[in-house]
């Protein structure tokens, strides 16, 4: 059971990326590690570099994929997110945090779907 969710989940962020590629974004990095954090996909739109959370739904038993991404969930993403920016000397660059849900066939693009959670820099 765990293996096919797995599955599905990386399903979800390969569409997730044709999505985004589509729109003319560069990728930048996928399953991006970092202490406490994982972001699923980092993408430069123009000059601003893109945070994207994919969440995948294929039931309404968990809610809308958007509600996952709780406070401390953004909190944790904007923590490896600066670390991103540190790393990759990117820190005057704009930067912005979307979400991308997936429930069955349907794909919705949240852009801006939320702020930096961190301490200020």
């Amino acid at each position: 059971m765990q293996r096919e969710a797995h599955a599905r989940g990386m399903l979800g962020e390969i569409r997730a990326e044709q999505h985004i590629a589509a729109l003319g974004y560069e990728i930048l990095s996928r399953n991006a590690v970092f202490p406490g954090a994982e972001i699923d996909l980092i993408a430069r739109d123009g000059a601003c570099v893109v945070f994207i959370e994919v969440k995948l739904r294929t039931g309404r038993r968990g809610g809308a994929g958007r509600e996952a991404v709780t406070k401390a969930k953004q909190r944790r993403i904007s923590r490896g997110a600066l670390a991103y920016m540190v790393q990759n000397g990117l820190m005057g660059q704009q930067a912005r945090f979307d979400v991308i849900e997936i429930d069955g066939e349907r794909l919705t693009h949240i852009r801006d779907a939320f702020a930096y959670q961190g301490e200020p820099f």
